[in-house]
């Protein structure tokens, strides 16, 4: 069982500001944070402070969003997809997308690092294919570092 503490504004905010900054936005839906002793960060709907957590046994709660680690923020998969699902509805502009082809989505999804030159800044980056984010990963010293877990490895068909 893991435990869940339930993040207060400042620390919502911090958050808010750095996934902003490396982005360009942030969702605006109101949920609860919760943050678990690795630094996952979870999204949940607000009424879960009517729960009382300590009481419960809970194996996994809310949406796993990011894992956050000292000043740096790596969204998960599906965090991804939602910050790109709600910057598509209120019309934003999300930054730091790259656009990949479908061989290098295909060797992505073999668990290995991508090559690609996308300045000497490292940082978080979407990763997108044919208009759809799949992901989000490091970029450092001219690659793309992969975080995908290896349940979703393997052969894509695209």
């Amino acid at each position: 069982m893991q435990k869940l503490n339930i993040l207060n504004t400042r620390e919502i905010k911090k958050i808010k500001e750095k996934v902003s900054e490396e982005f360009g936005y942030f969702p605006e839906e109101k949920y609860a944070y919760l943050q678990n002793d690795k630094g996952k960060l979870f999204l949940i709907t607000r009424d879960i402070a009517k729960i009382e957590l300590q009481n419960l046994k809970i194996d996994r709660v809310g949406l796993y969003f990011a894992e956050v680690k000292e000043n740096e923020i790596r969204l998960s998969k599906e965090g991804a997809q939602l910050l790109a699902e709600e910057a598509r509805k209120k019309n934003k502009k999300l930054k730091n997308v790259v656009d990949l082809t479908k061989e290098e989505v295909r060797f992505y999804f073999t668990g290995k690092d991508l090559e690609k030159d996308l300045g000497d800044k490292n940082r978080f980056v979407l990763l997108e294919y044919n208009h759809d984010i799949f992901g989000c990963a490091k970029y450092k010293d001219h690659t793309i570092l992969n975080f995908l877990p290896k349940i979703h490895r393997g052969e894509v068909i695209i």
